[in-house]
């Protein structure tokens, strides 16, 4: 079974491939983020796009924000400051930060 298969069996097997695959792409952390947000917020994943703020999807607050940082900690095992987490404003700073903690992870 490549690598590929891995990161694409089931969902629980998913986030764990994610964790350890270090030739996991920029582009699958930031589909995984995509669909955190969009499971979180209840909304399509499609139409997400880096440049949308959080602020201005609908159903998000600050608690939904929260679980959405919690989820991707989780997903990637990695820890986001609440520093960073307060900072980033919109989806794909989100995903660059979680791509620059996911490659201090596997550097490591």
């Amino acid at each position: 079974m490549d690598t590929t298969d891995t990161a694409v069996t089931t969902d629980t097997t998913a986030d764990s491939a994610v964790t350890t695959d270090t030739a996991v792409t920029d582009e699958a952390v930031r589909e995984k983020i995509r669909q955190i947000v969009a499971d979180e917020l209840d909304i399509p994943a499609a139409g997400l796009t880096p440049d949308q703020h959080f602020r201005s999807l609908p159903n998000v607050d600050s608690m939904r924000v929260l679980q959405i940082v919690l989820t991707t900690e989780k997903a990637f095992d990695i820890e986001i400051e609440d520093e960073v987490t307060f900072r980033v404003q919109t989806i794909g700073e989100f995903q660059g930060v979680v791509e620059d903690l996911c490659r201090q992870k596997t550097s490591a």
